[in-house]
């Protein structure tokens, strides 16, 4: 009887367990999927340079010093401390240790009050990502949450949080924290001493976490560390944890422990991209802390001299060309100079360029093949409607070559050569190179792109320059690096914006180079006048309109900088100007950046040739061409046309001034009546600057005028637009009038003059407009204005109008 009744028992007990088990399952799936355990941790931020070291770190979200670390940073040693001190079972339960429940429960009743605690490492992991107080039912609650890590999460996953949350006093949280903070080093290069002392503090820590402690309570504070720290390694020496030589020297070895501020270099660099990647937790960069250093202690001393002049703000941008790492990064002179905005990102920031971006013009000139180094380029009053560029020293020089205009940064050649070459092609290769302002704005942006009318970033510029020194290969500077040396997921590899592609050509690149490498010019820093120690580098300098903006950029075969001056504010100074103000700072940044570079120039490659051109012209001599120079071209891309800076004009024998020209159609039968002569085959622009000023030119004879082929009524050109003697009303100061005419058939180009002043070239037919109000106070003759039009064969025609402004 009472047998079966056992068995009965026994049965019914193993399906009310087997029930139970079941229903407990279910429920904890149940509550595990409908309230499921979110980790929502905010981690602090470090940056690091490229060797490793902290440059700066930010706190988290909500403020605390948390810095995320993973299990292969933390030491053998470390980790067996705080699993034989916090949970050394902690490999062999499931979240909770019933052991140690059962334990401190009997403790409990005993004593009649709560002595003892059975928490593991994983509920403590709960306990600190959701702080409850202390009841037995919060602690149900914990022990399910413990379940949920357990089901959710691996040990090493577990134990890792736990590493990360443990307090330290204060807003000091987690191991590395902990070791940055009190000890200045990485959690795997602590001592064993270091490791016991820190495994005590988080027992206590509002008492023994220096973040909340005086001066005055450090050696108090620092004697209960030790005293506790001495104790567990009394214990771990009686448990035989570690080796007794090992115990021995932690316990001789000093307390080095106090609170240790974060370190707060490069700021505009670490802001920039604490901006840019918040969400990640360490950062691991290319700036090279040397370098740093040595720019922001030059550009500080530099900018002191400077605030006398009303000029307050700098920003520096250093790139490795090899590698296009940055490896310096100033923003302004003073992160923390709020009087003149210091906080302001010079690198970043948009400002105009002035003259720098003509290497790129002439560069991508050089790759279209029409021009060359040598080749003569005007430089002569222009009118692109209404459009009116002039030089910075407002002169103008007639004719130069590509490489003094380059050299000397003039306005008016600059802007011929981007009209040829199409601002459409230059605004799409600086949109190729990540120029985003200029993407922004390409329909709006015209010739004056030339001069400075645009908005770019020191930064971009800066990228832009290190791809001359790179045979012409843009690629992106970046700010992390490729390969990084740490394998946890707290640093992987961000994805930056590293494409390449080709500027332009090996050979524009050398060419552009060469010319900037020219010490003969205006921008050359007179303190370097008579120096033995001239950094041998390509560069440019630039000044915005108004004088608002000086930049110098230079580079070599190791490096790029850039160097901006201004100030944030927009105020302008009679001395802000690149040569000025920019260069002299560019020069001693490389004399410390790269003290050790040779003065070996950058190698011509071996597709680039040289050729003897004619110096009048820069062009491919001719016969009568007499005095030539070595130029570099592109064959193949290189134009090949010959000099025609001389014409063959057939003139007669008589007495100079009554001397006339012959065409082939009425030429003389008599060859003693006439004799071949070369005159200078000067273009109409050129022309007009040369009458303007008065300057004496070799001028053709008059042609015959017996010559029924030329002066033919219906050969001259005709003006269709415009009518002699007319009255024209001007409503405002940009009222167009449009110039048109009709030639013969013969002509390829006419000119377009307005009182004998040179205005464009066009084609016949071609509808000209220009703005007339600037000719109503220069009116000629009985309050007239002078309309010329000159064909190719030099039959000209003019009427004169009158204008009057209605406003």
């Amino acid at each position: 009887m009472i047998k079966q009744f056992l068995k009965r028992f026994f049965k019914l007990s193993l399906k009310i367990s087997i029930i139970g088990l079941l229903s407990t399952v279910i429920l904890f799936f149940v509550f595990n999927y409908f309230f499921p355990f979110k980790l929502d941790i905010s981690y602090s931020q470090l940056i690091l340079g490229r060797k490793g070291e902290i440059i700066y770190g930010f706190l988290s979200k909500d403020d605390k010093w948390r810095f995320q670390t993973e299990l292969n940073e933390i030491s053998p040693t470390l980790k067996e401390t705080i699993l034989y001190k916090e949970d050394r079972y902690f490999y062999y339960h499931f979240g909770v240790n019933p052991f140690a429940v059962g334990r401190a429960a009997a403790k409990n009743i005993w004593t009649g009050r709560r002595t003892s605690g059975a928490s593991t490492i994983t509920m403590q992991v709960v306990r600190l990502l959701n702080p409850k107080s202390r009841t037995y039912f919060n602690k149900i609650i914990e022990m399910f949450r413990a379940f949920q890590l357990e089901f959710n999460y691996s040990k090493e996953e577990i134990l890792q949080l736990y590493l990360n949350l443990i307090p330290y006093g204060g807003n000091i949280e987690g191991v590395k924290s902990a070791s940055l903070l009190y000890f200045g080093q990485e959690p795997e290069k602590l001592s064993l001493a270091q490791i016991t002392a820190l495994t005590i503090v988080p027992n206590r820590p509002t008492t023994l976490g220096f973040s909340t402690n005086s001066d005055k309570d450090y050696l108090i504070t620092t004697q209960k560390i030790i005293k506790e720290r001495n104790k567990w390694l009394a214990r771990f020496k009686k448990d035989d944890l570690f080796k007794t030589e090992t115990i021995k020297d932690a316990l001789e070895e000093p307390l080095d422990i106090n609170f240790r501020k974060m370190s707060r270099e490069a700021p505009h660099f670490s802001f920039f991209l604490h901006s840019k990647y918040p969400n990640q937790n360490v950062l691991e960069t290319t700036l090279d802390r040397t370098i740093q250093q040595k720019v922001e202690q030059i550009t500080q001393n530099y900018t002191r001299r400077l605030d006398k002049l009303g000029i307050y703000n700098a920003a520096i941008l250093v790139v490795d060309n090899q590698t296009k790492e940055i490896r310096a990064y100033i923003g302004s002179q003073d992160f923390y100079d709020s009087l003149h905005s210091g906080q302001v990102d010079g690198v970043q920031a948009y400002r105009s360029p002035g003259s720098t971006l003509k290497p790129l013009i002439y560069g991508m000139a050089f790759d279209e093949g029409f021009l060359t180094p040598k080749q003569k380029l005007l430089d002569v009053p222009i009118d692109y409607d209404g459009y009116t560029p002039e030089n910075f020293d407002k002169n103008f020089n007639g004719e130069v070559s590509v490489e003094v205009a380059l050299a000397y940064s003039l306005n008016v050649p600059a802007v011929n050569t981007l009209k040829e070459l199409s601002v459409f092609k230059m605004v799409q290769k600086l949109s190729d190179a990540g120029f985003s302002q200029i993407e922004a704005d390409k329909h709006k942006l015209g010739l004056s792109l030339s001069l400075g009318g645009c908005g770019v970033s020191l930064e971009e510029m800066v990228g832009l320059f290190s791809a001359f020194s790179t045979k012409g290969i843009f690629k992106k500077p970046h700010y992390l690096k490729q390969n990084n040396t740490k394998t946890n997921k707290s640093s992987h590899s961000i994805a930056e914006d590293n494409f390449s592609f080709p500027l332009i050509s090996e050979e524009s690149a050398y060419m552009v180079s060469d010319i900037l490498t020219k010490v003969e010019r205006p921008d050359f820093p007179s303190d370097y006048q008579n120096s033995k120690n001239v950094p041998k580098i390509s560069w440019k300098t630039g000044t915005s309109y108004g004088r608002r903006d000086a930049w110098s950029i230079g580079y070599n075969a190791h490096y790029t900088i850039g160097v901006w001056i201004g100030n944030f504010d927009g105020q302008s100074s009679k001395y802000l100007t690149g040569a000025q103000v920019a260069t002299p700072l560019l020069f001693q940044l490389f004399g410390s950046v790269d003290y050790a570079a040779t003065n070996e120039s950058i190698k011509p490659p071996k597709t680039l040739k040289q050729r003897m051109v004619c110096s009048e012209t820069g062009k491919v001599p001719s016969d009568f061409c007499t005095t030539l120079v070595n130029d570099f071209y592109i064959p193949t891309i290189s134009q090949s046309d010959k000099c025609q800076h001389l014409k063959k004009i057939f003139v007669s024998n008589k007495e100079v001034k009554d001397k006339i020209s012959y065409c082939s159609f009425c030429l003389p039968q008599d060859n003693s009546e006439y004799t071949t002569e070369y005159f200078p085959n000067i273009k109409p622009e050129l022309t007009s600057y040369y009458l303007n000023r008065n300057l004496p030119i070799r001028s053709v004879p008059s042609h015959n005028p017996f010559c029924t082929h030329i002066f033919k009524d219906n050969n001259f050109p005709q003006i269709t637009s415009l009518f002699e003697n007319r009255e024209y009303i001007l409503d405002d100061d940009s009222t167009q009038l449009l110039l048109e005419c009709r030639t013969a058939s013969d002509i390829s180009s006419v000119f377009w003059y307005v009182n004998d002043k040179f205005l464009k070239e066009s084609k016949p037919n071609e509808r000209v407009f220009f703005n007339p109000f600037k000719f109503i106070v220069n009116q000629g003759k009985n309050g007239k204005t002078k309309i010329s039009c000159t064909d190719n064969k030099g039959r000209n025609t003019d009427i004169w109008i009158r204008l009057k402004r209605n406003f």
